[in-house]
């Protein structure tokens, strides 16, 4: 089964979208937050592969969701938008997905794989054994398996959308450009996401967990 990567599915209620942060409260140049990337794996390159696996997945999903993302949020969604630069112009969810993956120093196909069904993206992005998919299952129960399979940064495949759903070990979040509401992108709470609750169809590959994944960041 193939997913849309961004759709204009109807969805109602269409307000009050709970957003966890805000564009305003990161100033910090974008290059600078690139550069830090950089400097993260020349720091842990030598030590990497004596890491235990916990370590090297926080140390990725951490310079994704706290050095990556923060300057993207805010930035206006629409279908066509392929803005590389946060807070200007506009993006696209999957766009957004590879080109967040992209400035986090993974190297990837970021036109391409954006145009993608999103089910396609994860299945080249991350290895079959971290990929789990869940089809017309209640929303709790899909709070509970991410809970499950724990810490981490997941890609994200739904009916019409994709994202980031991140379990930062205590609260599971969806970080992705929301296509209602203020059309924005934003980070916010997995369990109360009204497009998570409408997708009827739900794929998840956990790429902070995958080691090839990793290594080629590392490198």
């Amino acid at each position: 089964m193939f997913l849309f990567s961004c759709g204009h599915k109807t969805i109602k209620p269409l307000a009050n979208i709970p957003v966890i942060s805000s564009a305003t409260t990161f100033q910090k140049n974008y290059s600078i937050s690139k550069k830090e990337i950089t400097n993260l794996k020349q720091a842990n390159r030598f030590s990497w592969k004596k890491m235990p696996p916990e370590t090297k997945q926080k140390i990725f999903s951490k310079a994704v969701v706290e050095t990556i993302i923060p300057a993207w949020i805010g930035t206006d969604w629409s279908f066509n938008g392929i803005t590389q630069i946060p807070g200007k112009g506009s993006i696209a969810c999957g766009y957004f997905v590879t080109t967040v993956l992209q400035d986090a120093g993974l190297h990837l196909a970021r036109i391409k794989l954006a145009q993608c069904p999103s089910e396609e993206m994860i299945r080249t992005l991350v290895q079959s054994e971290y990929i789990h998919r869940f089809s017309n299952i209640p929303m709790n129960d899909f709070i509970a398996a991410i809970q499950q399979q724990g810490y981490g940064l997941y890609i994200t495949g739904l009916d019409c959308h994709t994202g980031f759903i991140y379990n930062d070990g205590k609260e599971i979040y969806f970080i992705h450009a929301c296509y209602i509401g203020d059309k924005k992108v934003i980070m916010e709470k997995a369990a109360t996401s009204l497009i998570l609750q409408h997708s009827k169809y739900k794929i998840t590959g956990e790429i902070s967990a995958d080691e090839k994944v990793l290594a080629g960041w590392i490198d």
